[in-house]
């Protein structure tokens, strides 16, 4: 099995200049690899884009109880083994590898150049992904070559120093505990994704943290106990921390996008209330009916002044509107113009109306009508009511 490591370095000739002085076999993927130095710093000059990163730092390391430090074939194929994996995972890169075999375990140092030689741009991402696809890409290799996947590597999420394991062999935990114990606790609240809401959820529970430089201080609070986060392990320094932070951020935003997105496409789609529509359109019918009601002159069958039937009446009154233009007409437009437009017939003239109808029942339909509008009071005499109240 192998373990697996990488972080990025602002200096390459510094990572070149320590893994060439104890290295057994050196081999490079895109670069000679005995003028490393030379080539890492003419692609950045060639391209422009030197900046702060100028190479990533990784290492795999392999458990003698699978390959021999002693043992030249298993060097040589340990050697193999980086190259197939790096040349897999970072194909566009130079890459210089430095193999080991002065401790247990062999172990490759590899330093990738940061620019990419297609696009002359840096990699793009966070060392954090980039290990992951070193890792993926591991335990495919290594399987073909017999051996087993890749087992992280435990000083990704802490570094203990003697004393701390010293400490933890008595069953004592050290201040150090503390301080990692409190921030995976704030950093398992889903719901923090921005630095100021992680250091105060941090001062809560007694630990303050500061920025400082490319790395964040943790110290007990009213103590002078405090360590980086390079001290407590890379899951608490500041680059690991900021791009959770950043992640948490980014997906609230998609989500809340997505969220309102959904509400708005459900607005513009709500299919029609055919039921209200119908319903709405029945009381248009019973209010049209109405006002076509209200248009008739009042008649009360039973009423000791009419002398005919209610149905001569309707007929005569029916008769003597179609003469004078008076005949309910179909409302045009909304019903609310319809109402304005419609006059309340003067009770006291349909009475009268009435009454020669009765006075007269076989007489010519203009004489009534002539006798209704003789009988008719002017216009600035009548009831100032003009219409329906709505």
């Amino acid at each position: 099995m192998a373990t697996t490591h990488i972080k990025r370095s602002p200096g390459a000739s510094r990572l070149v200049n320590y893994a060439e002085k104890r290295a057994v076999l050196k081999d490079g993927i895109n670069i000679d690899v005995d003028y490393a130095k030379t080539q890492l710093k003419q692609v950045r000059e060639i391209y422009g884009n030197s900046g702060s990163t100028e190479a990533y730092a990784s290492r795999i390391a392999f458990s003698p109880n699978e390959l021999d430090p002693k043992n030249p074939d298993d060097q040589r194929k340990a050697l193999a083994i980086a190259r197939d994996i790096y040349e897999k995972t970072y194909p566009n890169q130079q890459v210089a590898l430095y193999e080991h075999a002065d401790t247990d375990s062999l172990h490759i140092h590899a330093v990738i150049g940061a620019i990419n030689l297609e696009t002359g741009n840096k990699m793009h991402g966070n060392w954090h992904e980039f290990r992951e696809k070193l890792v993926e890409n591991t335990d495919e290799i290594v399987k073909n070559y017999g051996l087993e996947p890749t087992v992280r590597d435990p000083e990704r999420y802490e570094k203990r120093s003697m004393a701390e394991i010293k400490l933890a062999e008595k069953g004592k935990p050290s201040w150090k505990d503390e301080i990692r114990q409190t921030v995976d606790s704030v950093m398992s609240v889903a719901h923090i994704s921005d630095f100021e809401t992680f250091r105060d959820a941090l001062r809560e529970k007694a630990i303050e943290v500061y920025e400082r430089g490319k790395d964040l201080t943790y110290q007990l609070s009213g103590t002078n106990y405090k360590a980086r986060g390079n001290k407590l392990g890379t899951a608490y320094e500041k680059e690991t921390i900021f791009n959770e932070l950043e992640r948490r951020e980014q997906r609230q935003r998609d989500t809340t996008r997505t969220n309102a997105t959904t509400i708005n496409n459900g607005i513009a789609g709500t299919p029609p209330d055919n039921e209200r529509t119908a319903e709405l359109s029945r009381d248009a019918s019973s209010i049209t009916g109405d006002a076509g009601h209200r248009n008739q002159p009042e008649f009360n069958a039973n009423s000791t002044d009419n002398g005919q039937d209610s149905s001569g009446v309707r007929e005569s009154n029916s008769s003597t509107r179609k003469q004078s233009g008076t005949e309910p007409q179909e409302p045009s437009g909304s019903i609310t113009q319809f109402f304005v437009g419609v006059q309340r017939p003067n009770k006291q003239d349909n009475k009268r109306s009435n009454q020669a109808n009765a006075g007269n029942p076989d007489g010519d339909v203009s004489q009534q009508q002539q006798s209704l509008t003789d009988t008719r009071k002017p216009r600035q005499e009548r009831h100032r009511y003009s219409g329906p109240s709505l």
